[in-house]
């Protein structure tokens, strides 16, 4: 494409911001939704993991149904079941139907953020596209701080019920502004089998490359940010953490313009290494420097998706790949943060985030090479 289609990279990250409310709205209210159901936080708080836990289960599966269904189709249909469930949680439901249309928001979830970096890719030129990609990938972070922020006045107002039927609202309308605007190719057929499905993202390194050098990122960066700031006796990081990564998480995409998206990230990897070196040293300022350098992650990470996959279907896959494992990373972080943390204090949590980085430095270079180098490597003999 010649230029970049503005309106729709907006329209879509839109939609991107609307996909992470529908973690956000459970999230960041937890203490008011377990008052809604009459019960402790704790025996609400998995609401929270069940979308995650779909993209874990699933994201494979959505990358390759994106892929023959089409990028476009599979967002709208996104929009369009996410904005029907979070209606029907405006009814407020019990907690056991409730839990179901959690379970169906992930879904939808999923279709959103599957189809949404190849969409954006399509519709940005090749000079633009990095910092594109660089925009998505902020999209979760940005979302939770303009959320954090509109919350309150609409719980004030209405409260649950006027949040999930103007989130509903909002996706429906959003759909219907796109329904015109977004670009519908052939359908393909497509495998439903898993293991077919997860052979064709697996077996190829450029469609699995981008999630390799992300799913270190996901597995440090919520993690850290929960743990950090009580570690540290600084709870002010819980806020100024996050905006430091949105900083440099869209300096990472627009870094990719000029070099290649795993030698980003492994720059991102080093410095949060070197980071973590800091904060274990009690270094003024080498917190925020790891943050810092590991927004470069997600940027470089998004970007590497249309750097390496040409095809819309491939990109697709690709993102279903960066959906399942980041998830995998965001799964099993905490908890092993949790149990290294009360086995050994900061000093052995600083030691595993030097270890993850390195790790994730070590993920990004083997596979960003394979990924940009010959055709021949493009492919991986699965057995």
């Amino acid at each position: 494409m010649e230029r970049t289609r503005w309106g729709l990279v907006v329209l879509i990250f839109v939609g991107g911001l609307l996909a992470a409310a529908q973690f956000g709205k459970i999230a960041l209210l937890l203490p008011v939704v377990a008052g809604a159901f009459d019960r402790p936080v704790t025996s609400v708080a998995f609401l929270v993991s069940v979308v995650g836990l779909m993209g874990l289960l699933l994201g494979s599966m959505a990358g390759g149904v994106a892929a023959g269904f089409g990028i476009g189709r599979t967002f709208l249909a996104g929009l369009v079941l996410g904005g029907s469930v979070s209606l029907a949680q405006a009814l407020m439901p019990s907690l056991g139907v409730f839990v179901i249309t959690r379970v169906v928001e992930g879904l939808a979830h999923l279709a959103l953020v599957v189809s949404g970096p190849p969409l954006m890719a399509a519709a940005a030129s090749d000079r633009d596209r990095p910092l594109v990609m660089g925009l998505w990938a902020v999209f979760f972070g940005t979302s939770l701080a303009i959320s954090a922020q509109i919350f309150p006045g609409i719980l004030a107002s209405g409260g649950l019920p006027l949040l999930f039927a103007l989130h509903g609202a909002a996706l429906l309308v959003l759909a219907a502004v796109l329904w015109r605007w977004v670009p519908r190719v052939p359908m393909v057929r497509v495998s439903l089998n898993p293991v077919a499905v997860h052979r064709a993202i697996y077996g190829s390194i450029r469609s699995m490359a981008p999630g390799l050098g992300f799913v270190c990122y996901t597995f440090l960066f919520i993690a850290a940010i929960a743990f950090l700031p009580g570690a540290l006796n600084r709870p002010a990081l819980a806020t100024i953490l996050p905006v430091v990564t949105l900083t440099s998480t869209l300096a990472g995409g627009a870094l990719c313009s000029r070099f290649a998206p795993h030698h980003v990230a492994a720059v991102g990897y080093a410095g949060t290494a070197l980071g973590s070196v800091g904060v274990a040293l009690g270094l003024p300022g080498a917190v925020e420097g790891c943050f810092l350098a590991m927004g470069l992650i997600p940027g470089a990470s998004f970007a590497a998706i249309p750097a390496w996959n040409a095809a819309p279907g491939d990109r697709a896959r690709a993102t279903g790949a960066i959906a399942q494992l980041g998830n995998l990373g965001t799964v099993t972080g905490t908890p092993v943060f949790a149990l290294t943390f009360a086995a050994g204090g900061m000093a052995a949590l600083s030691l595993l985030m030097v270890t993850i980085s390195v790790l994730g430095l070590a993920l990004a270079l083997w596979s960003g090479r394979r990924a940009s180098g010959s055709v021949a490597a493009e492919v991986v003999n699965v057995p």
